[in-house]
């Protein structure tokens, strides 16, 4: 079986939008029982870095971090922005 860019991209962007996900629930349940919580910074950089379709459904699924407008608008241009790059560089491989 033969390794390729796109199938590295793809095992990448799981792992890390499965990551973002857990990470994003796990500051969920730190919040209800006000203990110490994961960074903004890091939740954001972790949506930037391959997780932002994660970020998002987890938003969704807890409604965690939905009204501050950075994650409210920023986590779902993140997650279009991923996805036309991944429909880019598959397109470019064909």
């Amino acid at each position: 079986m033969k390794i390729t860019f796109l199938k590295i991209l793809f095992i990448f962007l799981a792992v890390m939008n499965i990551s973002t996900f857990t990470v994003y629930s796990f500051d969920k349940v730190q919040a209800k029982n006000d203990r110490d919580r994961v960074s903004e910074l890091r939740l954001m950089l972790m949506a930037l870095f391959g997780g932002s379709i994660g970020a998002f459904i987890s938003m969704k699924f807890f409604n965690h971090k939905t009204r501050k407008w950075y994650f409210k608008y920023g986590i779902p241009l993140m997650a279009l922005i991923h996805f036309a790059l991944v429909i880019f560089i598959w397109a470019r491989q064909k």
